[in-house]
Order: C-alpha cells, then structure tokens, then sequence
C-alpha cells in the first residue's frame, strides 16, 4: 500500500504544472503520496502541519458530521514556519464531503498560508459504496460531487451524465472540478486520474473495484 501511495503521487506530479514551495501530505494517508509527488517533481516535501492521535478516533467514524468536524480540527497542529507566507500543495486520500479538507485548508490560511493546492489521490467519487461503506454516506447526495454535478444538471442527472462526468477528458468534467474548487476554496484542484491510480497498483485493472469512481461493478 505505501509503495501504491507512493506511484500515485509521482504519477499526479508528472500531469502537473504548479509550482508550490512545498509539497505535504494529510496525515497520515497522505503523506506517502506526497513524497512520490515530491520526488518526481523536485518540489521539497515538507510537513507543516502534525496529527496529534492519542484518544481520538479516526474522523470519519462519527455519524455526526459536528463531532466528525471537531475531531479532525483537534488532531491538527500547525508549524507556523513552514506555513506563514507559504505556497503549499497539499494531497489527501481523497474528497468525499469536502469538510473536512475545507476545514483544512482554512486551517492553513488562517496560519498564514498564501496559496493552498490540493491533490486527491484518487478520482472524484461518483457514487456510494455499497460494499464496504466507507464513506459512511447515508445517500450518495453526501458527495460533493453529487451535490455539484446536481446542480450544474439542474436535478437531471442520469447514469449516461454521471458517465460523462467521470471522463477526465471531458468538459463536465472539467466544469465539475471547478466548482468544487470554488466551494472549498482551494487555490487550485487537480484529482489523480483512474488509469494512474489503477497502474499504481501494480495489479490487474480487472482484479480492483472501481464501482464508486464511474459506476462499474
């Protein structure tokens, strides 16, 4: 898994263009991704931030989104000298809700930040899992994907437009990604690409569930 962490950051950093200071992972799924990402374009890695984890549980786990909030604020602690006057680009597992990295991120221009990149290590989450539940979404509205694609789609949304939205080639997309950055604020938004993410594996592509990426079971 740290190897796969590790490829998806080179392979987001080779498709790149920004030029940040510095390079940082969310703890702690995040920070293998940003030493590939690190490595392969040359950009220092750095660690502006620190997770402090005694007695806190992971914070996703809360069914309430308040609670889930407070944990996730409380378990950052910020190094002001690697923030202040900054430009960071900061990659995180991925963006299911978008609170907790918008959080995050305010977070860091509250410490002094100049500009926040953030890079999800994986696509956009299209649709619930309905294996696993990770997300512990109760409808697939949680998404902020869901909630923004049903917003540009004036409530039309089709599995053929949900499809179209998944193709990192194609102008929904594009406009999708956008509005998102908009509403969490980031200073700029790039998601990892399902065929990296995949070729990071290392493993057959049929031998991986994509179901929650493009709806494919």
């Amino acid at each position: 898994m740290e190897q796969m962490r590790y490829h998806c950051g080179e392979k987001m950093a080779q498709r790149d263009n920004v030029k940040p200071d510095t390079v940082a992972g969310v703890p702690d799924s995040g920070i293998a991704h940003a030493v590939g990402y690190a490595n392969e374009s040359g950009i220092p890695f750095s660690r502006p931030f620190i997770k402090y984890t005694p007695t806190w549980p992971r914070s996703f786990m809360p069914t309430i989104q308040s609670k889930r909030n407070l944990i996730a604020k409380m378990k950052l602690l910020a190094v002001d000298e690697l923030i202040k006057d900054k430009s960071l680009l900061l990659i995180d597992d991925s963006i299911v809700r978008g609170t907790q990295l918008r959080e995050t991120t305010e977070f860091l221009y509250q410490s002094g930040a100049k500009e926040v990149h953030i890079r999800p290590a994986c696509p956009p989450l299209l649709y619930g899992c309905k294996y696993l539940n990770f997300s512990r979404s109760s409808s697939e509205m949680d998404l902020i994907t869901r909630r923004i694609i049903e917003r540009l789609e004036n409530g039309n949304v089709t599995k053929e437009t949900l499809a179209e939205y998944a193709d990192p080639e194609s102008e929904k997309y594009e406009q999708m990604v956008e509005e998102i950055r908009k509403e969490l604020n980031f200073t700029s938004l790039r998601f990892n690409r399902l065929d990296d993410m995949l070729d990071a594996t290392g493993l057959d592509h049929c031998k991986l569930c994509t179901y929650c990426w493009n709806g494919k079971e």
